[in-house]
């Protein structure tokens, strides 16, 4: 192997050479807040027993209290069960008295109304299979030919 000189140019461009570090190296793949995975498990409940001390002049309706589990839920303003990150997000936009970006809040409110039309259309092919009627464009030509007798 060749010397190294006396510069830190050249001790890099030895180590690049042997394959110690590569242009790559320090760098991670960044993953969009779109991308991330949605995960609900963080909210177990929470055992009041083990948090809450009850002392000697507590009353009945205290007892019951501690003994009851909690689980901590975070929502949005439709309805929607929140993943952690999205909830601190929230909470740190409240806080700091600003929200996301135009486009990101367009393209979230968009995610929300698709959510919701499918949520319609799920429960309306329940019922409909519920009351024996078909669904859609074919539950209203048949109830046409049924009217019209044709």
């Amino acid at each position: 192997s060749a010397g190294v000189g006396r510069g830190l140019s050249s001790f890099v461009s030895m180590l690049k050479t042997t394959g110690e570090i590569s242009k790559k190296a320090g760098t991670e793949e960044l993953k969009g807040r779109a991308k991330d995975e949605r995960n609900y498990d963080n909210y177990a409940p929470v055992d009041l027993s083990q948090v809450v001390k009850i002392g000697r002049n507590a009353t009945d309706k205290d007892r019951e209290l501690a003994n009851r589990e909690i689980k901590l839920e975070y929502r949005d303003k439709h309805g929607r069960l929140l993943t952690t990150k999205e909830a601190y997000r929230d909470l740190c936009y409240q806080f700091h008295g600003h929200g996301g970006g135009k486009k990101k809040e367009e393209k979230r409110l968009k995610q929300i109304e698709r959510e919701q039309a499918q949520a319609r259309m799920a429960s309306r092919s329940v019922a409909a299979a519920r009351d024996g009627t078909a669904a859609g464009t074919l539950g209203a030509l048949k109830a046409t030919q049924k009217a019209t007798g044709k």
